[in-house]
């Protein structure tokens, strides 16, 4: 695994184990990690990796980093499946 993937995973946990949400951690890594807005498939890897995402879950990640759903979609759809 890619060292920078391994590194944002083990903070997306770290982030997990204090109680946010994954729909809030993607926000979160988006914010701090622009670059994971151009390269979705990356955000995936990350939260794959961290959380063992579906690949339906991470469907849904790239469709809202894409705008083509609402973080609060994301929150709800993760939330079900979890």
């Amino acid at each position: 695994m890619d060292e920078e993937i391994e590194r944002l995973a083990r903070l997306a946990v770290e982030y997990r184990g204090i109680g946010c949400s994954i729909a809030e951690i993607a926000d979160f890594l988006i914010d701090k990690h622009p670059n994971l807005r151009l390269a979705p498939f990356r955000l995936a890897q990350v939260l794959r990796s961290a959380f063992g995402l579906s690949v339906r879950d991470l469907q849904y990640v790239t469709a809202w980093v894409q705008g083509e759903i609402s973080l609060e979609t994301l929150e709800e759809h993760l939330q079900v499946t979890r």
